[in-house]
């Protein structure tokens, strides 16, 4: 199983910029909203930048990632999360992973 790490435009919405498409994994549990650089998230996935006026939507595993690294967890804890969360083998998660950080490196969303 390939964890699907991507950020998703809503369709239709103005000012959006779209990312890769993937197959949405449903997530364990809710979150509560958080920030993330200049975007704010809900639990739902649905994120708004309000300094470019941007839309995304987040697979749940982008989100949960996002969450991590908005509360510094190194990647080691960020693996430890998704293996947990989701059904996936480390070695998978660990490649979707780091291609998902380099895509939000790409996207000046990397860390800091």
């Amino acid at each position: 199983m390939r964890v699907a790490m991507s950020l998703l435009p809503p369709p239709a919405l103005p000012n959006s910029r779209p990312v890769n498409q993937v197959n949405p994994v449903t997530p364990a549990s809710k979150a509560t909203a958080f920030t993330f650089r200049t975007t704010t998230w809900q639990a739902d996935g649905f994120g708004f930048d309000a300094t470019s006026g941007e839309f995304f939507t987040a697979s749940p595993t982008a989100l949960l990632v996002m969450q991590c690294l908005a509360a510094h967890q190194s990647t080691a804890q960020i693996l430890d999360r998704l293996t947990s969360t989701f059904d996936v083998p480390r070695r998978t998660a660990e490649r979707d992973l780091e291609s998902f950080l380099a895509e939000l490196e790409g996207m000046g969303l990397g860390k800091s």
